[in-house]
C-alpha cells in the first residue's frame, strides 16, 4: 500500500512550485476509491477550496465516454464499427469524395483523416458557446467547407472535429439528445449521477474555473464551452464521481453488478490502432483510448488540456489501479502529478521532480517584462532545477492569445525562438500572430527563416502565400 502521507506531500509541493491553483487527485484499487484529495483553490478569486467534489471540466477524456457509448450501440447492432458514416449520417460531408470512405473505427482512433480546428479557431468557438439543441446539427453542417489532411485510415492525426461529429451521430440514432442519451446510459449507471455535458446543469459554487498566465496567473476571463464541441471536450465532473468510471472500467464495463459494456468491447477499446510513438503513456492510439506502459506495466489513459484545464486518467488493467488527476490551470505540471499518482499506484517513492523553465521566465515577465526574462533565462539555463523544452514557451503564449495579449505573445515566441532556433511550431505560430496583427512584413520574414530549414513544410509555405 502507498504512503498516502507521502504522496500528499509531494503533490503539495508541485503545486507550490508550479504555481498551480487548484487540483483534485483520486486513486482506486480494486474497486475502491483509497485516495481522494482536493488542493489549493477552485478560483484565485473566491478562495473557495477544492475538495473531491468540486467540479471540473475534464476536457478529452470526454473522448472516452463518446467511445465507450458508440460501443454500446455497436453491441446493440445499432452501429459497426467499419461501415462509412455516411451511412448513419447522410448529411454529413467535408469538401473532398474521400470523406465518403470514413468509417467509426477511424474516428475513434484519430485516423480518419478528418481536420482538426487550430488555437484560434477553437477559441473562437468557444468564446461564443452555443446551447440550444441545434447546435450541433449546424457544427456538422458547417464543416462542409472543410477538407481532409490524409485519407482514411491513413495516419494517425488527432481530430476534436471529428469526435464532435460522433456525438451528433449518437442524437440520431438514439433520437435523444446528446447530453440526455449519455447520463441515462453511461453516466447514471457507472456511479456518475452529477456528472454533465451540459454546462448550464454545473452548480456554479462547486466549480474550479479555468485559470491562465498571461504571464501572471489569472481567472480565465471567458469560461470556454460550446454544445456542439461538448463530445470532444467538454464533460464536467468530480475527482469522487471519476473515481466511480474508473472502477467501471477496471471491472470489465460492470458497476455494482451492472453490466454497461462487455469486458470484450473494453479489450477492443483497448486494441492499438494507430502509432502515436510518445512514450511512455502515448504509445498508440485504441479506439477513443491512449495505449502505453509506465515501468513495464500496461497503461490505458486520456488526458485533457486547453483553455486552463490540464486533467489526465490513467488506469493499470493487470493490477486494478487506476488514478485520476484533474487541475485549474495549463501547464505540463501534469506530466508531474501523473508520476506521482502513477508511482504510488506501482508502490514506488513518488518525487517531485523538475520544473520547467516557463515557469521563472512567465515570473520574470510578470516583473519586469521581456527584459528581466532574457534575464531570468541566462540565470538558470544550467541549473538543474529545470528542465527546457521548446513547447513550453509556446504554451504560455497561446495562454496569452486567449486574452488577447497579442503583442507579449509575440515577444515570448521570439524568446524561445532565441533558445530554440530550429523550432517550426514556434515560427508558425509567431506568423500566424504577425498575420493577426496585419503586419505581413514580419510574419514573411519569420516563415522565409523557417523555410530555408525546412523547404518542404507545406504549412510554412500556406502561410507565406498569405503574406503576399
Amino acid at each position: 500500500m502507498f504512503n498516502e502521507n507521502k504522496v500528499t506531500a509531494v503533490l503539495e509541493e508541485i503545486m507550490a512550485r508550479w504555481g498551480i491553483p487548484g487540483l483534485g487527485v483520486g486513486i482506486v484499487e480494486n474497486g475502491e476509491i483509497v485516495y481522494a484529495r482536493g488542493f489549493g483553490v477552485q478560483n484565485l478569486e473566491t478562495g473557495v477550496p477544492v475538495t473531491p467534489d468540486s467540479f471540473f471540466c475534464v476536457a478529452s477524456i470526454t473522448k472516452c465516454f463518446v467511445a465507450t457509448v458508440i460501443m454500446q450501440l455497436v453491441e446493440q447492432g445499432r452501429l459497426g464499427l467499419d461501415v462509412p458514416l455516411v451511412q448513419y449520417l447522410p448529411d454529413f460531408r467535408l469538401d473532398d469524395e474521400r470523406s465518403r470512405q470514413i468509417t467509426l473505427r477511424q474516428i475513434l482512433s484519430h485516423t480518419s483523416g478528418m481536420p482538426d480546428m487550430d488555437e484560434a479557431e477553437y477559441d473562437e468557438l468557444v468564446a461564443h458557446p452555443e446551447y440550444d439543441e441545434g447546435a450541433p446539427e449546424r457544427y456538422v453542417r458547417a464543416l462542409a467547407g472543410h477538407k481532409m489532411i490524409a485519407a482514411p485510415g491513413e495516419r494517425f492525426a488527432y481530430s476534436n472535429i471529428a469526435y464532435n461529429v460522433l456525438g451528433y451521430l449518437i442524437t440520431k440514432i438514439s433520437g435523444q439528445t446528446f447530453e440526455d442519451y449519455l447520463r441515462e446510459h453511461l453516466l447514471r449507471p457507472a456511479g456518475m449521477p452529477e456528472s454533465t455535458l451540459f454546462f448550464p446543469d454545473v452548480p456554479r459554487d462547486r466549480l474550479a474555473v479555468p485559470h491562465l498566465r498571461v504571464p501572471e496567473m489569472v481567472v480565465n476571463p471567458v469560461y470556454p464551452y460550446h454544445r456542439a464541441d461538448a463530445p470532444a471536450s467538454f464533460l464536467h465532473s468530480t475527482v469522487l464521481e471519476m473515481c466511480q468510471w474508473a472502477i467501471t472500467c477496471l471491472d470489465g464495463g460492470t458497476h455494482n453488478g451492472n453490466q454497461i459494456l462487455s469486458p470484450a468491447s473494453f479489450e477492443q477499446m483497448w486494441t492499438p490502432v494507430a502509432e502515436w510513438s510518445f512514450p511512455p503513456l502515448y504509445e498508440h492510439c485504441g479506439l477513443g483510448w491512449t495505449l502505453g506502459h509506465f515501468d513495464g506495466v500496461k497503461t490505458a489513459s486520456h488526458g485533457g488540456m486547453g483553455f486552463g484545464w490540464t486533467d489526465f486518467l490513467t488506469l493499470l488493467p493487470e493490477k486494478r489501479r487506476g488514478a485520476v488527476i484533474l487541475c485549474n490551470e495549463e501547464s505540463s505540471a501534469r506530466s508531474r502529478t501523473i508520476r506521482a499518482a502513477l508511482h504510488a499506484m506501482l508502490e514506488k517513492e513518488p518525487i517531485v521532480n523538475t520544473v520547467s523553465w516557463m515557469i521563472p521566465i512567465s515570473q520574470a515577465l510578470a516583473e519586469g517584462g521581456l527584459p528581466a526574462a532574457y534575464v531570468r533565462y541566462e540565470a538558470i539555463k544550467d541549473s538543474p532545477d529545470y528542465f527546457f523544452d521548446e513547447d513550453e514557451l509556446l504554451n504560455l503564449a497561446y495562454q496569452m492569445q486567449c486574452v488577447k495579449k497579442i503583442a507579449p505573445a509575440i515577444a515570448v515566441l521570439e524568446l524561445n525562438l532565441h533558445v530554440f532556433p530550429g523550432h517550426i511550431d514556434s515560427s508558425i505560430f509567431l506568423a500566424r500572430l504577425h498575420l493577426q496583427e496585419n503586419d505581413r512584413a514580419r510574419a514573411a520574414a519569420v516563415l522565409q527563416k523557417a523555410l530555408a530549414q525546412e523547404p518542404a513544410n507545406t504549412t510554412l509555405i500556406a502561410l507565406l502565400e498569405k503574406t503576399q
